[in-house]
C-alpha cells in the first residue's frame, strides 16, 4: 500500500473544499490553528523543509512567556531579567511554524498575511524566503505574498526575539494577537485605504463620508463600478451610491463618496447603534471584491466652555486605564478575552478606556463599539529616550511613522475611538526635542484622520507640561489634577482630563470634572488588575522609584476589578461617586490590624508626598474570627443622602452622606458574628440596601459560566467561576477557608488557563489546579474545532465535586 505524504493529503482536502465553495471576492481566513512552537533558538528553522514534528502545537493568539517550563514547573522565575516589571516572567526567543495549503486559483490571487501584533522584533519567512522585519510589538502589519506563494503546501515561519527588559509592565511574547490570511481579486479595494467618517449626525439626517482606493494589480486597465451601501442593524439598505472608474494596470485610484441617511440611529455610549458599510467592486456586472466596514454615525466636539459633547450632548469620561494582558492566558489577545474586559468595565460603570500604553486590539475596539465604550487609543510609552534598555525607543526614529499609520488606520473606522494619544509620560516632554517630536506625531495623525483630536498623557510639571500641551488638541495629565486651574489660565482654549489618577484620590479628581467645565474626565490607574509592575497597588514604589514588589509578587494589584473579573471595593465606591445608580449603597470592613493576608504592606518606608496606588484595605466580609468584641471600622459608600447601619437588626445610627463626607460614612462596630446591613434613604424612605453575613464552614463550590454555547472554531472562550459558599449560601472570603480546586476538561474543548487573582501565587496557569483566593478561582475553556459537548469536571478540596457541560456548535457559514 502506497503512503501519501501529509502535504499531498492536505492539498487534496483543500482542493475538494475549494471546488465545493469558492468566494468571488475578498476572503479572510483565520490562521488561529495548527501552529507549532519552539522556545529558544532553533538553527535552520526558517527553512521550509525543517522538521518541526517535535514542537508544541499551539493556538494563536499565543503567549509563550506564560508557558510552563519543559520540566512542567511554572514559568515564574525570581531571577527573570525584567524582574518586578514583568512580574518575574521571562521574555526570550521563540519560533512559530505553520503549513498553509492553497489551490492554484487561490495562489494566483492577491494574497496578504495579516498579523495584528507580534511581541516583538519579528522576522517572517514564507517558503524559506525572508519577507518582513517588524519591531514594534503592538502594531498590525501585513506581508504581501502575491507571487511568492504557490499552489499546494507553503510554510510560514515567524521568529520572535523578545530581549529583556523591554517594558515597564508585563508584555508577553509571541503571536499575541490574531493572524489571518486575506485573498483578494487583482482589482480590489485596498484594505487600509477605507475611511468612514460622519461629518453630520443629527436626529433628522446623517452624512456618511467614504474614502477608499481601488487597486488594479492586473496587467490591463479595468473599468470598475464602485457600489457603496449603508446597511442598518436590521439588514435594510438606508443609503446607496455608485461610481464607475477606469483604473490603469498596476495603478490605484483614490475615490470618495457621501451618502445621506435619513433619521439615523446615532451612536453614543448610551445607545451604541451601528451600521455596516458594504463596498463592492464590479467588473462587467460581476462582483470581484466586497468589503464590509462597521461604523457608527456620531459627531464629537470639544471646547473649554462646554467640555466634550457627542452628538451635541455633554459626556463626562468615567475612565479607566487597562494594560493588554489577560492574566491567566497572559498577553494572548484572544478576542473573547479582550471583549470580556470591556464588558466587565461597562458593567462596573465605566464609559471610557485608555489603552495604556499601546494600540488597542481590534477585539477591544469591536467590543467598545458594541457596548458604547469610548476609547483613547494610545501609540507609545517612549519616543526618543528609553525607559528600559530594550524597549521600542531603540527603533523609534526609524519606525515611528509606520507605527502611527497602523494605529490610526486600524482604528479610525471605530466609533468608539475618541482621541488618538501619541504617547505617555515621555521623558523628553516639554523640551525642544519633545515638543518637536510631538508636533510631528500629531501632524502625522491628523493627516490620516482629521476628525479626531490628538492627545497625550503628560506627567511633567509646568512650564514643560504647558509647552508640550500646546501641540495637542486635548491634553491628559497624569496625577496632576492640582495644575488644572493654572494650566487653564495659560491654555484657555484647551480641554483637559486626568489620563492617570490614584484610586485613593477619586473624590478629588472627580470633583475637578464636576466643577471645571474644561476638565472632561478622569482615568484611574487602573480599572483592571494586570501582570507586572509587581505590587504597585499594595506596597508601591520605593522612595527612589527604583523598587517594587519582590518575588513572588507578580500582579500589580491596583486594579479596581481584580485579575479574575471580580469588582473590588474601590469599584463600588467609584459607582457611588459617579452616581451611576448601579449599586447606590455598599459597605466594607477595614482589615483588622495584625490580620493582613498579604505580606509586605509596609516594605518600603515612604515620606509624603509620594504617589500611592494602593486601594483602601477594606473587604466585603463580616467574618472575622478572633475579633469578637473588638471595634471594627465599617465604611459605607452611598450616593443616597442618608445611611443607617444595623448589626443583627439593631440600629447603629443614621448618618448623612454627600459631598462634604465624600459620599462615605464610617462606623465603629464591636464585632459579633451575624448580619451587618447598610440601608440607604432618600426623602426619608428606604431606597437601597447592602448586606454582609458571617460565613460558616465551606459547604459547596458554586459554579457559574458566562456562556454555555461556543462556536467550534478553535477560538471561542468560556469563563467558569468557582466560588465557595457555606450551607446558607454566604460567600466564603476568609483566607483560612480557601480550598484547592482542580479543573479538568474533556470532549470538544480544552483548558486555556486558570487563575485566582492572588498577587503572590506563582503556580501554573496551565496545570488546571489553583487554590481559591478569597473564595474564588476562574478557569478559561477554549472550544476546539469539532462540534460536540465540552465536559468540565471540577474537584474542590473537601467539597462535593461538580460537573459542567458546555456545547461547541458548528460555526455559521459566511
Amino acid at each position: 500500500m502506497k503512503t501519501i505524504p501529509a502535504t499531498k493529503r492536505r492539498f487534496a482536502a483543500a482542493l475538494l473544499m475549494a471546488l465545493a465553495a469558492s468566494p468571488a471576492w475578498a476572503e479572510v481566513r483565520s490562521l488561529s490553528q495548527d501552529w507549532r512552537f519552539h522556545a529558544g533558538h532553533a538553527a535552520g528553522a526558517e527553512r521550509a523543509a525543517f522538521d518541526d514534528s517535535s514542537w508544541h502545537r499551539v493556538v494563536v493568539p499565543h503567549d509563550f512567556s506564560i508557558m510552563d517550563k519543559p520540566d512542567g514547573s511554572p514559568p515564574f522565575d525570581r531571577d527573570a531579567i525584567a524582574g518586578q516589571d514583568s512580574g518575574y516572567l521571562p521574555g526570550g526567543a521563540g519560533w512559530y511554524r505553520r503549513h498553509l495549503v492553497l489551490m492554484p486559483g487561490e495562489a494566483a490571487r492577491v494574497v496578504r498575511l495579516n498579523f495584528e501584533a507580534v511581541y516583538m522584533d519579528a522576522d517572517i519567512w514564507v517558503n524559506g524566503e525572508h519577507l518582513k522585519k517588524h519591531r514594534y510589538g503592538y502594531t498590525a502589519f501585513s506581508v504581501d505574498l502575491t507571487g511568492r506563494i504557490r499552489a499546494g503546501d507553503n510554510t510560514i515561519v515567524v521568529r520572535i526575539d523578545h530581549a529583556d527588559p523591554s517594558s515597564r509592565w508585563y508584555a508577553g511574547s509571541g503571536l499575541i494577537r490574531p493572524v489571518a490570511l486575506e485573498l483578494l481579486d487583482p482589482v480590489h479595494i485596498e484594505p487600509e485605504s477605507v475611511f468612514v467618517s460622519t461629518p453630520v449626525a443629527s436626529e433628522d439626517r446623517g452624512v456618511v463620508s467614504v474614502r477608499a482606493a481601488i487597486a488594479n494589480r492586473s496587467d490591463k486597465a479595468q473599468s470598475a463600478e464602485w457600489v457603496t451601501r449603508v446597511i442598518a442593524a436590521g439588514g435594510e439598505t438606508v443609503a446607496e451610491g455608485r461610481q464607475t472608474h477606469t483604473v490603469p494596470a498596476g495603478a490605484r485610484a483614490e475615490q470618495s463618496q457621501e451618502l445621506a441617511v435619513a433619521r439615523p440611529r446615532l451612536w453614543s455610549p448610551d445607545s451604541p447603534d451601528l451600521y455596516t458599510l458594504v463596498q463592492q467592486i464590479r467588473i462587467d456586472g460581476a462582483t470581484v471584491d466586497e468589503r464590509r466596514t462597521r461604523f457608527g454615525i456620531r459627531t464629537v466636539s470639544l471646547d473649554a466652555a462646554n467640555g466634550l459633547r457627542i452628538n451635541g450632548r455633554q459626556v463626562l469620561l468615567r475612565g479607566g486605564n487597562i494594560h493588554h494582558d489577560n492574566y491567566m492566558i497572559g498577553a494572548a489577545g484572544a478576542p473573547d478575552a479582550d471583549a470580556r474586559k470591556v464588558a466587565l468595565m461597562k458593567t462596573a460603570g465605566y464609559n471610557a478606556i485608555r489603552s495604556a500604553h499601546n494600540p488597542a486590539s481590534q477585539a477591544t475596539l469591536d467590543a467598545a463599539d458594541e457596548l458604547g465604550m469610548l476609547v483613547i487609543d494610545e501609540a507609545f510609552d517612549a519616543w526618543n529616550k528609553s525607559k528600559r534598555d530594550k524597549d521600542y525607543a531603540r527603533y523609534f526614529k526609524t519606525d515611528w511613522a509606520q507605527a502611527i499609520d497602523s494605529l490610526v488606520v486600524s482604528g479610525r473606522n471605530h466609533p468608539s475611538v475618541l482621541f488618538w494619544s501619541i504617547g505617555n509620560e515621555i521623558p523628553e516632554d516639554g523640551t525642544p526635542e519633545g515638543v518637536e517630536t510631538g508636533r510631528r506625531l500629531a501632524e502625522r495623525v491628523r493627516s490620516l484622520d482629521p476628525t479626531r483630536p490628538v492627545t497625550q498623557g503628560i506627567n511633567a510639571d509646568p512650564p514643560r507640561s504647558t509647552q508640550q500641551a500646546a501641540v495637542l488638541d486635548v491634553v491628559g495629565y497624569n496625577y496632576h489634577a492640582h495644575i488644572f486651574a493654572e494650566e487653564h489660565e495659560r491654555l484657555p482654549e484647551l480641554t483637559m482630563y486626568t489620563s492617570e489618577s490614584l484610586p485613593q484620590d477619586l473624590f478629588a479628581y472627580w470633583r475637578a470634572v464636576e466643577t471645571k467645565p474644561w476638565v472632561i474626565g478622569d482615568f484611574v490607574w487602573t480599572a483592571m488588575d494586570y501582570l507586572g509592575e509587581s505590587g504597585i497597588g499594595w506596597m508601591g514604589y520605593s522612595q527612589d522609584w527604583q523598587k517594587l514588589g519582590p518575588y513572588p509578587w507578580h500582579l500589580a494589584y491596583c486594579g479596581e476589578i481584580d485579575a479574575t473579573g471580580r469588582m473590588r471595593p474601590a469599584a463600588y465606591y467609584r459607582q457611588v461617586v459617579w452616581k451611576t445608580g448601579t449599586t447606590p449603597i455598599s459597605a466594607f470592613v477595614r482589615q483588622p490590624k495584625g490580620t493582613e493576608d498579604l505580606p509586605d504592606r509596609h516594605l518600603y518606608p515612604i515620606t509624603p508626598p509620594h504617589l500611592d496606588w494602593s486601594l483602601d484595605d477594606v473587604h466585603p466580609s463580616w467574618t472575622w474570627p478572633g475579633q469578637e468584641g473588638r471595634r471594627q471600622e465599617v465604611v459605607v459608600y452611598s450616593e443616597l443622602p442618608e445611611v443607617e447601619l444595623f448589626l443583627n437588626a439593631k440600629s447603629l445610627g443614621r448618618k448623612p452622606v454627600g459631598v462634604d463626607s465624600e459620599y462615605k460614612a464610617s462606623y465603629q462596630v464591636p464585632y459579633a458574628p451575624g448580619r451587618l446591613l447598610a440601608v440607604g434613604y432618600r426623602d426619608g424612605r428606604e431606597a437601597a440596601r447592602w448586606e454582609l453575613r458571617t460565613a460558616g464552614a465551606p459547604a459547596v463550590a458554586d459554579v457559574s459560566v458566562d456562556r454555555s454555547q461556543l462556536s467550534a472554531n478553535g477560538e471561542d472562550l468560556a469563563y467558569i467561576a468557582v466560588e465557595l459558599h457555606d450551607a446558607d449560601g454566604t460567600p466564603i472570603y476568609a483566607r483560612n477557608d480557601d480550598r484547592q480546586v482542580r479543573v479538568r476538561v474533556s470532549g470538544a474543548g480544552a483548558l486555556a488557563g486558570i487563575g485566582n487573582g492572588n498577587p503572590i501565587d506563582v503556580s501554573s496557569f496551565q496545570s488546571g489546579e489553583r487554590k481559591t483566593f478569597h473564595g474564588r478561582v476562574v478557569a478559561v475553556i477554549r472550544a476546539g474545532t469539532q462540534a460536540g459537548p465540552i465536559v468540565v469536571d471540577i474537584e474542590t478540596e473537601g467539597l462535593p465535586s461538580r460537573q459542567l457541560r458546555l456545547n461547541a456548535v458548528a460555526p455559521r457559514p459566511y
